[in-house]
């Protein structure tokens, strides 16, 4: 991938300029789809995104410099307080049968009483047992019945790592904000600073999931080969990020909340990702299913259609309707891109 400082700044340090798509490489000579601010305007700069003609993956260009991303992120929302889960407070009876679920499913264990019973029912129905899955990134026990060292890559604010341990397995995480790494040694998570090469000391991972991380990485192909290295034989690699082909980057354009600029550097097309998985020597690769998950992404869509007005109100309710009935049967257009590929 070549790029080159240019003189021109944004309002929080340098501007790197590409001269390739970030994600397959091409030349850039089409003009950005969009331009608009950060989702919150919190800097006053404008990006410029891009959608590949070649990849259909997004890219901001110019965007902000390796080393003002650090930044970037000082006031990011990671370091606000994050609301415990409904999973781990509800006490109605559809939360109980929640629970149950996540219990037997992905061995998750919880304080709050949980009916055995919601296994079965949600089995029964496959776009709330892939929704449900997620939860606990696809790491059931069926698959995953020893549980050994995992590694949360960008951990952020720490959640997964108390999930991941409630499942048994021996959960590290790693963050270069120096913020959420403090909040989670207070919370008596075991964490380090930085990438991967923080955990270069110790002994080779058997599961790493990376969750809307890749798409914030500078160089994502080679993070992809770096968690190649750092697994064990069998090891698995999770990836969950925006779809760049989401319905909802369709209907919602620019204000789409997949976007969000200028933190998502590039959100890679599926058809990108299993070739990075590939070219780094994973096999087994597959898409995941999510079920019925299209809310979030256009509630908070919404929230940005006031700033950027591309929606047809009278049209978007069927579409999120539709949106989420397709999910049920394919992950193609879905809100976000789920991947899992293992080392033989």
């Amino acid at each position: 991938m070549q790029q080159k400082i240019i003189k021109n700044k944004w309002s929080r340090g340098d501007l790197t300029y590409l001269e390739k798509c970030p994600s397959c490489g091409q030349n850039i000579d089409y003009a950005p789809i969009y331009k608009r601010h950060d989702d919150e305007n919190l800097m006053p700069d404008e990006w410029n995104i891009y959608n590949c003609i070649h990849c259909r993956s997004f890219f901001v260009n110019p965007r902000p410099s390796a080393n003002s991303l650090p930044a970037l992120y000082q006031d990011y929302l990671t370091h606000k307080p994050i609301k415990p889960e409904s999973v781990f407070t509800g006490e109605s009876l559809l939360w109980k049968l929640i629970r149950g679920f996540l219990s037997k499913r992905l061995g998750i264990k919880f304080d709050k009483k949980y009916l055995n019973i919601g296994y079965f029912l949600f089995m029964l129905v496959p776009a709330f047992r892939y929704k449900l899955d997620r939860f606990g990134r696809n790491l059931t026990l069926k698959n995953f019945n020893k549980k050994g060292r995992l590694l949360d890559l960008g951990c952020g604010a720490g959640d997964f790592l108390d999930i991941a341990t409630q499942m048994g397995w021996d959960a590290y995480g790693c963050d270069f904000d120096p913020i959420v790494i403090k909040n989670c040694k207070d919370k008596g998570l075991n964490v380090r600073i930085g990438g991967l090469e923080a955990y270069s000391d110790l002994e080779k991972f058997d599961v790493i999931t990376m969750n809307h991380v890749i798409e914030h990485v500078v160089d994502p192909q080679k993070i992809v080969k770096e968690c190649y290295q750092a697994l064990n034989n069998n090891g698995c690699l999770w990836i969950g990020t925006p779809n760049p082909n989401a319905r909802g980057a369709k209907v919602f354009g620019a204000a789409w909340a997949g976007l969000h600029p200028p933190y998502h550097l590039c959100i890679p097309s599926q058809s990108e990702l299993v070739q990075w998985l590939s070219d780094a020597g994973f096999c087994e690769i597959k898409i995941l299913q999510r079920g019925v998950h299209a809310k979030f992404n256009w509630v908070e869509s919404f929230k940005l259609f006031s700033t950027h007005k591309e929606v047809n109100f009278k049209f978007v309710r069927p579409k999120y309707i539709m949106a989420d009935l397709i999910n049920i049967f394919t992950p193609k257009n879905g809100e976000e891109t789920v991947i899992i590929g293992f080392k033989k």
